[in-house]
């Protein structure tokens, strides 16, 4: 614990330079400021990266579907959180591909309830397209080689759509992504503007149709799903290999329409990437989307923000006691859970998690409303 909070002292010091004389005022200001108080919980068993978790009400777990360690290497392990011990247990199954930068998709299928994932990042590094399932109830997986995710970028690329899936009715809606010229076989750095849309039960070769695009072709999306609307928060833009936080946010009422640049708030400053948002519909902040942390590759910040949809605004929701970015997160009860991903810096892999119960902040203003930026420069073959 010491080591990680020294690093998390040094990595916040660091988030905060960068940021000096950078720090925009929430359009909401005026509003009660949010306030989501999040606590230490129990550390995953190792440093663990760009991955999702999935809460399942019938076991009361959280699975993940592997996960990038710290040197690198992609598990394809499937371990489990139980929400009552506070425990984490290998389940001893592997996913049919190990594979990092996904989010984890429940949907009913003809097996009964698959946790789903739709691409990613094997353990070379390398962009697949492999559509693989794993079965609570029989702890088995799946691999769907009819039905592979069609996404690509304008220049042909297979994309990377990592954190930008989503469940609406029971359909896996897949947003954006990005490919890069260190992919092989060789490709260019760019990224899609592409909805695609799952559906579990249809036959096996149909399962996938075209919605439509995103005003805003970016990848490493934050999605989020607030009375049948879904939310398309942030992101990246790839020029010449640099990645770019984004702060455009756009809305999409499926199954019909388009998807909205105009009709919801973007983010406060440069935008947030490769992050965890919860919708909120129960308690005193309800209706609205908790932003739970800040990637800005390669960097990453420790701030919340909370969307209300009745003022149209971003306002500030408190901080992780880490900052973090490629975290997993689930929501169990009222309960909002992340866990792993990287730094501040980008230069560790965490393993440590942190819960929170929302609550409003009384008084007008409250908490200072203010979103910490950073610039994204570089690149790295991880990404």
């Amino acid at each position: 614990m010491t080591k990680r909070r020294s690093w998390y002292v040094l990595g916040l010091a660091v988030a905060l330079t960068m940021v000096a004389g950078a720090i925009p005022a929430f359009a909401g200001a005026s509003h009660p400021a949010a306030l989501i108080n999040w606590s230490e919980g129990a550390p995953f068993p190792q440093g663990a990266t760009r991955f999702d978790g999935q809460y399942v009400q019938a076991t009361k777990r959280v699975y993940f579907l592997g996960f990038r360690l710290t040197d690198n290497s992609t598990d394809g392990s499937v371990w489990y959180y139980d929400t009552v011990s506070q425990t984490y247990t290998d389940t001893g199954v592997d996913m049919p591909i190990p594979i990092s930068n996904y989010t984890v998709a429940p949907l009913q299928d003809a097996h009964g309830l698959g946790l789903y994932v739709f691409g990613g990042r094997d353990n070379t590094g390398d962009i697949i397209k492999a559509v693989q399932v794993y079965y609570p109830s029989d702890n088995t997986t799946r691999l769907l080689n009819q039905d592979p995710w069609p996404g690509k970028t304008p220049s042909g690329c297979v994309s990377l759509p990592a954190t930008g899936a989503i469940v609406v009715h029971n359909h896996a809606f897949v947003v954006g992504g990005m490919s890069f010229s260190t992919s092989v076989p060789p490709c260019v750095d760019d990224q899609s503007a592409q909805t695609f849309q799952f559906n579990p039960k249809a036959p096996a070769g149909q399962k996938w149709s075209a919605g439509p695009a995103l005003n805003v072709a970016r990848g490493y999306i934050t999605l989020a799903v607030l009375n049948g609307k879904i939310y398309a928060i942030g992101g990246d833009t790839n020029s010449a290999g640099t990645l770019f936080s984004s702060p455009t946010v756009e809305v999409y009422q499926p199954p019909s329409g388009t998807w909205s640049d105009t009709a919801v708030a973007d983010l406060p400053g440069t935008g947030c990437d490769e992050s965890q948002a919860f919708a909120l519909t129960q308690g005193s902040l309800a209706p609205s989307i908790a932003l739970a942390g800040c990637g800005q590759w390669p960097n990453a910040t420790a701030f919340t923000q909370v969307y209300k949809p009745s003022t149209d605004t971003w306002v500030n929701g408190g901080v992780l006691n880490e900052a973090r970015r490629n975290q997993a997160g689930a929501m169990f009860g009222s309960t909002l859970y992340v866990v792993g991903g990287y730094d501040a810096t980008g230069s560790l892999t965490l393993a440590s998690s942190e819960t929170a119960s929302a609550s409003l902040h009384g008084g007008v203003g409250g908490v200072p409303g203010t979103v910490h930026s950073a610039s994204s420069a570089g690149k790295a073959v991880t990404n």
